[in-house]
């Protein structure tokens, strides 16, 4: 039998779900996290040791902090839940797109096979995996790519709907972020926002990221016109979904825009990475404007607001993962923020693989589960050597 035409249990979740959309038909649902409705759902790209998968609507805060509606899926590992119920992995997914059916729930991961080997890793081993869409994506309103603030919320707001739909004794409080590129970044912030946004009924417990964008809003010095060197295709995409998502919250942007640049981004609009990456291989960024992104006043807190990754605070450890072949997010550019999180006495360890952006994944698989089982068992957290791997990754990388 195809992984399409598998079926999962249906009777008890049909009627869950029949409940569900009454209720979210009579009454306003006021708070983040809230579950608005959930369905069984099948695909393709559903991991193959997923025994369960659901889909689940739920309230989470849209770039402007407004309450919104967002999507996901919901895995769920063979067997019954053990005591105290499964674990949770909260895994937020890479760039696809900013179109509403570039959504995983929609059409898929854009590597499904990756993906779902990677997530794999975690349901074989007993863990539910819960996967947010990121608000606007699959769901009213735009999505505003690398706002990282509202994506972690929204992966959060994902657990919370879980535990809505599924109940304490299937699901475990305790549950760990796990993310890579775009999601790197939300999953980062999530794990960050997770003592005082998570509320008293979670249990956080740390968070693995690869092929992290941790300096994205250094990107603005070369949004001018001068800047005409051919790009590849996926650098292209993602400038024209970050400057998407930057009109959202920042309409002024449009003054430094050239029509080219305009135009780009209403592509940008229709497409997902894939197609929009081959639609623009070799264009240029300069091509988009007219005048400099940094002549518009105010440029730089805006972009540190929108894209800054959190630089100290966390509670719990974190495994940094990345590709030293990476040409999407610059494997230095992650190694300096984990030394200053380092510096700073956070709880952050650090591997690197030769590997470009796409391979990350594979690569770290088997650092990211141990690390994942090891935060989920309460194990301790050797920061000393940690810090000392991390001075021999600086001194090589030197």
């Amino acid at each position: 039998m195809s992984r399409s035409a598998r079926r999962f249990p249906r009777t008890s979740a049909l009627i869950t779900a029949i409940a569900l959309g009454l209720a979210a038909g009579s009454v306003t649902a006021a708070a983040p996290g809230d579950l608005v409705s959930a369905a069984p759902y099948r695909a393709s790209w559903v991991p193959s040791q997923a025994a369960q998968a659901y889909k689940l609507h739920y309230r989470t805060p849209d770039p402007h902090g407004r309450l919104a509606e967002g999507s996901g899926l919901l895995y769920l590992p063979a067997g019954a839940p053990p005591a105290g119920g499964w674990p949770v992995v909260a895994w937020a997914h890479g760039t696809q797109g900013i179109a509403d059916h570039c959504a995983p729930s929609v059409s898929g991961p854009t590597h499904p096979e990756r993906d779902g080997r990677f997530l794999d890793h975690f349901l074989r081993q007993g863990y539910a995996v819960v996967a947010a869409d990121y608000q606007g994506l699959g769901t009213p309103g735009e999505h505003a790519y690398l706002h990282v603030r509202s994506a972690a919320r929204n992966s959060i707001d994902m657990v919370k709907a879980s535990h809505h739909f599924l109940g304490s004794h299937r699901l475990s409080p305790r549950w760990v972020s796990v993310g890579y590129s775009q999601g790197g970044a939300a999953a980062l912030s999530a794990g960050h926002q997770a003592a005082g946004y998570g509320g008293p009924g979670l249990q956080y417990k740390g968070s693995f990221i690869a092929g992290t964008p941790t300096a994205v809003e250094v990107t603005a010095v070369v949004m001018h016109p001068g800047s005409r060197t051919a790009n590849p295709g996926a650098l292209n995409a993602y400038h024209a979904y970050l400057l998407g998502g930057l009109l959202q919250v920042a309409p002024q942007i449009d003054r430094v825009l050239s029509p080219q640049g305009r135009a780009r981004i209403a592509l940008a609009r229709q497409h997902c990475l894939t197609d929009l990456a081959a639609q623009l291989e070799g264009a240029s960024t300069g091509e988009m404007f007219s005048a400099p992104l940094t002549s518009v006043p105010g440029i730089w807190p805006l972009l540190h607001d929108y894209l800054g990754v959190p630089r100290r605070g966390f509670s719990q450890p974190l495994l940094l993962a990345h590709g030293t072949r990476d040409r999407d997010v610059p494997y230095l550019t992650t190694v300096l923020y984990a030394a200053g999180l380092a510096l700073r006495g956070e709880p952050v360890a650090f591997r690197q693989y030769p590997v470009d952006h796409r391979g990350t994944l594979d690569a770290s698989a088997a650092d990211g589960l141990a690390f994942v089982r090891a935060r989920l068992a309460d194990q301790s957290f050797n920061e000393t050597a940690e810090a000392a791997h991390l001075q021999r990754v600086l001194d090589d990388a030197q």
